[in-house]
């Protein structure tokens, strides 16, 4: 939770440029106080009473790689 959207976008950009993926920065109030979050796009469900601010994109997207064909040794 950050008290500034430049915390929160620095935060979304570290996260995104490790992991690869989409990150969301929300806003909201608490106790009369703006806050700001930081959410993976993936799954992502929007809080109630929270406000979509921007998403952040990794400059490079994680591939996922699909798993080898099982091969069996009886020829089939």
């Amino acid at each position: 939770m950050h008290e500034c959207l430049d915390a929160a976008r620095s935060e979304a950009v570290a996260r995104a440029k490790s992991s690869g993926e989409s990150f969301c920065i929300v806003s909201g109030k608490k106790s009369k106080l703006m806050v700001y979050r930081v959410y993976p796009l993936k799954g992502f469900g929007l809080p109630s009473g929270g406000t979509l601010e921007e998403v952040v994109e990794p400059a490079v997207e994680r591939v996922e790689i699909e798993p080898q064909e099982k091969t069996s040794s009886n020829g089939f």
